[in-house]
């Protein structure tokens, strides 16, 4: 994902209204501890949380540019803001 969708024009620009934190278990310090909080199975696993923390969506598995940008509109209500 790195490579393919961090990196797309378009999913650049829809990020720029949201906080992306990149965690590595294997390279990062905080990355195991990450991974045993959030019961991480696989990667990629895209977590998002609401402003409290708490998690709200989990997006498993490579997921492309255009269909990232989707699913994160979708979970936001397509505000962009995530509420529960």
């Amino acid at each position: 994902m790195t490579r393919e969708v961090y990196t797309n024009k378009d999913f650049i620009e829809f990020s720029r209204s949201l906080v992306f934190v990149r965690v590595f278990q294997d390279t990062q310090p905080q990355g195991a501890r990450l991974a045993s909080r959030f019961r991480v199975k696989g990667f990629p696993t895209l977590i998002v949380l609401d402003s409290t923390g708490h998690e709200v969506e989990r997006i498993l598995g490579f997921t492309s540019a255009p269909d990232l940008i989707e699913q994160l509109q979708e979970i936001s209500g397509g505000n962009g803001r995530i509420t529960i």
